[in-house]
C-alpha cells in the first residue's frame, strides 16, 4: 500500500532550473553525502516487470535506513529514492525545527496558538498530559494564515527510542511528508498524500481489502503514460486490477493490485502487491497507483525495507471474490472540476478550499528547512481526514459518509 511510500513532488518537465538540480542531486555525492546517503542502487531485473525502481540507504537514519522510488524511466525512479530518502533525514533533524520547549498548558498560558490535538489523526487525545514538556514545531493555518504550533512527533520523524518522544500519545508517521524542487508542488503532494490515506482509511482500520471494493477500468487511447505503464505489465503476464476508492470529497483515490495466484501448504490464495495514489485526474491517479503495485512487489522480492514482516508475505484467501465484483469502465479523462490549473492560485490551496467544502476543518502546512536551496520538504496536517494504518484514528466525515453508502 501506498502508506509505506513516502510522496515525492517531481521536477516538472518544462522546468530547466529543476532539471539541473535533479541531475545534480543524484550525481553529486557531496551532496548525497549531505543527507547520509550512502548507496543508490537499481533493483528493477530482480523482478519481470521491468518497471524502474531504484533505492537510497541511509545506514545513519533515525527512521527507515532504505527508501525507495519508481517510476516510468530509471531516472525518475532514481531520482525519487533519494527524494524520499531527503525528505526522511530532513524530518528527522529535530534541532533544525524544533523552536519551542514547553508543556501545552504553557503554551496555552503564552495565547501560542496550536494545532487541534483532539481533531487530528494519529493523535491519542485521551492520554495527553497536559504537564508533560514537548517540542514544538511552527507551522501555520490555511484558514486563518496564522502561525500554529504542532508536537514535533507530528512533525517529525526522528524514531530514535532513548529519546522522549510521547509514544502514549502521538504517532509518528511518513503521511503528509513531501520532498520537492518546489515548495507549492511539495504540499500538493503532501496533501493529496493525505487525502489518499483518509480514502483508504476503512481498509486499514478493518485489515481487509475486501471493504469498499468498487472495481474500475480504463480505456485505452486516453493517457499515453498510463498506456504505456498498462502494456508493460501486462506483456509481463500480469493482469492489473484497479479499485476506485475516492471518498464524498470526489479527488480521485486508486487502489491497483497485482494479484498472482499460488498454491502453499494453506491451500491455493493470492500474493498481491498492491498501492494506492491520489491525484487530482483519475488517469494519473491509476498510473500512479500502478507503480505503486510494481514497488511494492519489489520491496517484498529484494526484501531490503527495514520494517518487512512475515506477515507481509501471507497468502490472501479471501481476495478470489474480486473476479466477481462488478467494474465500471472509465471512457474519458476525469478531473477535480472546481481545481483548474490555469489559475493564479497555487493547486494546493485549490485543493485545500475544496477540502473545506467537503468537511475538512482546516489545513496546517509546516515547511521544513532542508539545508539545501532548491529543495523543500513538507508536512501537512488536516484537521478532519483519517489516517490508514494502524494508529490512534477516527472516521473523518468525508470517510464515513463514503463507508455508509457503499
Amino acid at each position: 500500500m501506498a502508506s509505506e511510500n513516502s510522496s515525492v513532488a517531481l521536477p516538472p518537465s518544462g522546468g530547466k532550473g529543476f532539471l539541473h538540480l535533479a541531475e545534480t542531486l543524484v550525481e553529486d555525492r557531496a551532496l548525497l553525502k549531505w543527507f547520509g546517503i550512502t548507496r543508490v542502487g537499481d533493483v528493477t531485473d530482480l523482478d519481470v516487470i521491468g518497471v524502474p525502481v531504484w533505492f537510497a540507504v541511509r545506514p545513519n537514519s533515525r527512521g527507515l535506513s532504505v527508501s525507495q522510488g519508481k517510476g516510468l524511466t530509471s531516472r525518475q525512479a532514481k531520482l525519487s529514492a533519494v527524494m524520499e530518502a531527503i525528505e526522511g533525514a530532513v524530518a528527522e533533524d529535530t534541532q533544525r525545527h524544533v523552536c519551542a520547549h514547553g508543556s501545552l498548558l504553557a503554551m496555552q498560558q503564552q495565547s501560542k496558538q496550536l494545532v487541534p490535538l483532539e481533531n487530528l489523526s494519529r493523535v491519542n487525545p485521551g492520554e495527553i498530559d497536559p504537564r508533560r514538556e514537548r517540542a514544538w514545531v511552527e507551522g501555520y493555518s490555511v484558514r486563518t494564515a496564522s502561525p500554529a504550533l504542532a508536537p514535533y512527533e507530528l512533525v517529525g520523524m526522528d524514531f530514535r527510542a532513548d529519546f522522549p518522544w510521547d509514544r502514549h500519545v502521538f504517532q509518528m508517521s511518513s503521511q503528509g511528508l513531501a520532498a520537492g524542487f518546489d515548495h507549492d508542488r511539495a504540499t500538493l503532494h503532501a496533501l493529496l498524500e493525505l487525502i489518499e490515506h483518509d480514502a483508504c482509511f476503512a481498509i486499514g482500520a478493518f485489515e481487509t481489502r475486501q471493504l469498499d471494493m468498487r472495481s474500475i477500468s480504463f480505456s485505452n487511447g486516453i493517457s499515453e503514460p498510463f498506456d504505456r505503464l498498462w502494456s508493460q505489465v501486462t506483456e509481463a503476464g500480469f493482469v492489473p486490477r484497479f479499485f476506485n476508492m475516492s471518498s464524498s470529497n470526489g479527488i480521485p483515490v486508486i487502489l491497483a493490485a497485482l494479484p498472482r495466484e499460488i498454491t502453499a501448504k494453506g491451500g491455493p490464495g493470492l500474493r498481491i502487491a498492491a498501492g494506492a495514489a491520489c491525484r487530482l485526474d483519475i488517469y494519473e491517479a491509476a498510473t500512479a497507483a500502478l507503480l505503486e503495485a510494481v514497488q511494492s512487489r519489489l520491496t517484498d522480492i529484494s526484501g531490503a525495507r527495514d520494517d518487512l514482516s512475515v506477515s507481509r508475505y501471507d497468502l490472501d484467501h479471501t481476495a478470489g471474490s474480486w473476479k466477481d465484483a462488478p467494474t465500471i469502465t472509465v471512457t474519458g479523462p476525469s478531473s477535480v472540476a472546481q481545481i483548474n490549473a490555469g489559475r493564479d492560485e497555487p493547486l494546493w490551496r485549490q485543493v485545500a478550499e475544496h477540502l473545506f467544502t467537503a468537511g475538512v476543518d482546516d489545513i496546517y502546512v509546516f515547511s521544513l528547512d532542508s539545508g539545501v536551496p532548491g529543495i523543500s520538504v513538507v508536512r501537512v496536517l488536516a484537521g478532519g481526514l483519517a489516517a490508514a494504518g494502524p494508529g490512534w484514528n477516527q472516521f473523518s466525515a468525508t470517510a464515513l459518509d463514503s463507508f455508509l453508502k457503499r
